[in-house]
């Protein structure tokens, strides 16, 4: 069964200039209709740890509204470090994270968190982070990088991703071939650190 075609994007401003906006939103806007049925973009740049928590936390935005509630997809755009995502206004550290998607995976609500942001999962402290996120949160599974990453070469992996997930007819029993294949696709992807980790 294909999965429902919903994209939830949470993502930092990039910098503090106010003449240079740049965002994943316009890429994601235009892969939707390349993807059948179209896929709709939920995105909300958010600036804080309070910002953040606002969107994701039980009670939250993202819990009030049902029709967010089968998107399988939950695409974090940040700047990153190991075991923790970085806004503008600050960092958000592996414990608020795996609080703000606590019960995600709750009632066989089968989805992914992909951590588009630099080094979440870098050596021994992102791997933690990794296995304590998955138990903490139920999600299938979570990607992200281990290394420091150019923004548009980590773009192309995670479009790619994205709409190979989106298209297979059984994107959750097929997630391991369909991650493999943009390793193998894509090369970079690899020397990126781009990371697969899963609950089972």
């Amino acid at each position: 069964m294909k999965a429902p075609p919903k994209l939830v994007c949470l993502e930092s401003y990039w910098s503090e200039r106010m003449f240079q906006t740049f965002s994943v939103k316009g890429f994601f806007e235009a892969m939707a209709p390349l993807v059948h049925p179209p896929l709709t973009v939920a995105h909300r740049f958010v600036e804080s740890e309070h910002g953040f928590e606002y969107y994701t936390r039980r009670g939250g935005v993202m819990w009030r509204q049902k029709e967010l509630f089968d998107a399988p997809v939950f695409y974090l755009a940040f700047h990153g470090a190991p075991g923790a995502v970085k806004s503008v206004l600050g960092r958000i550290g592996a414990d608020r994270l795996c609080d703000a998607f606590s019960g995600y995976g709750d009632n066989g609500y089968k989805n992914l968190v992909y951590f588009a942001a630099c080094n979440v999962l870098r050596g021994q402290a992102g791997r933690r982070f990794a296995r304590e996120f998955l138990k903490a949160t139920g999600v299938r599974a979570l990607i992200g990088y281990s290394t420091t990453v150019d923004w548009m070469a980590s773009l192309v992996a995670d479009m790619l991703f994205l709409q190979r997930f989106y298209s297979d007819p059984s994107p959750w029993r097929n997630l391991r071939r369909i991650f493999a294949s943009v390793q193998r696709d894509y090369p970079r992807a690899r020397r990126l650190g781009h990371t697969l980790v899963t609950r089972d």
